[in-house]
């Protein structure tokens, strides 16, 4: 941006090519690159932040009040704000600056002593250049967006289940509870492991142990609501969170997971309501210790989290 502005800058100059111009130029360019982090620029409306980019426009314009010929040095500077918008912008401004383009060169400068016809050829030549370069360098910018997006599900999400992953889980969590916080809303956390799961892959062999898995996976997540979250914390354990849910009904519900596993395999659980002061992690840790208890009483039960949870604060 600091760098359109000030090539703008030195159009808007009289005499582009005269050295105390120049000087002029360089004594702008810091006052310009101050512009860049002081001015809100994300803020601002669209068309406001359009407005920079677009100044070359303004250049070319004024340069052809001294030149007639469309094919000035400085011409090419039309193609700054295609480029802008295909790389920032939306598809919209990007179709605005392509017919920026076009107009630029089709019509008579205003400005006094302008040349004084119309250049329409010159005007489609661009306007097909500014077309081809500016939707290439945006289709670009969308694949290597969707690509990003891609990978960052990717990276969220369990290769196997396709439930989200322990990463998932963990900013998950945190979020939950800060919107809990605003709310008031109570929320509870579980922990849910398969009870001898690798004697069960020894018996069965890995490939029937992860189809298990899958099979676990797809038949919790339908029992759970919408707003829920269940994720695969690791191994055979899965976490989860049960959003706007008092204990009792926290327990009825993981009581309903456990009852519903393929043949018929035994589930242990821990579950913790927050108190609406500890962190995620306390919250974890709390169920993590009532699914040790459930498994040091024997395996098969769902222990509720030993520290009764607090009221949420005021």
């Amino acid at each position: 941006m600091a760098g359109l502005l000030a090539f703008s800058f030195l159009a808007l100059l009289p005499d582009p090519l005269n050295w105390a111009n120049l000087v002029s130029v360089g004594l702008l360019v810091p006052v310009v690159l101050a512009s860049v982090p002081l001015v809100p620029w994300q803020r601002l409306p669209y068309w406001v932040q359009a407005i920079p980019p677009m100044l070359p426009f303004v250049m070319v314009v004024l340069i052809r009040s001294t030149h007639d010929s469309p094919v000035a040095a400085y011409t090419p500077a039309v193609l700054l704000p295609v480029f802008w918008f295909a790389l920032y912008g939306t598809r919209g401004q990007l179709l605005f600056a392509i017919a920026t383009v076009a107009v630029v060169f089709s019509l008579p400068t205003p400005a006094v002593g302008g040349y004084p016809v119309t250049v329409p050829a010159a005007g489609l030549l661009w306007a097909v250049i500014a077309g081809a370069a500016g939707f290439a360098v945006s289709e670009l910018v969308r694949q290597r967006e969707g690509l990003q997006a891609e990978m960052a599900q990717v990276a969220r999400t369990d290769s196997l289940t396709g439930l989200p992953n322990r990463r998932a889980w963990d900013e998950a969590l945190e979020r939950e509870l800060a919107l809990a916080d605003r709310s008031r809303a109570p929320v509870c956390a579980a922990l849910l492991d398969l009870d001898r799961f690798k004697e069960f892959n020894d018996l069965n062999g890995h490939p029937a142990g992860d189809s298990h898995l899958k099979e676990t996976a797809s038949m919790w997540r339908a029992r759970l609501r919408s707003a829920d979250l269940i994720a695969r914390y690791g191994g055979e354990e899965f976490a989860v969170l049960l959003t706007a849910t008092e204990l009792p009904e926290a327990v009825k519900v993981v009581e309903g997971l456990r009852g519903c596993v393929p043949l018929n395999e035994t589930v242990s659980a821990g579950v913790a309501q927050w108190d609406g002061v500890e962190t995620g992690i306390e919250l974890f840790a709390r169920a993590d210790r009532a699914l040790y208890e459930a498994k040091r009483a024997g395996r098969d039960r769902t222990v509720e989290a030993a520290s009764a949870p607090a009221l949420l604060k005021a």
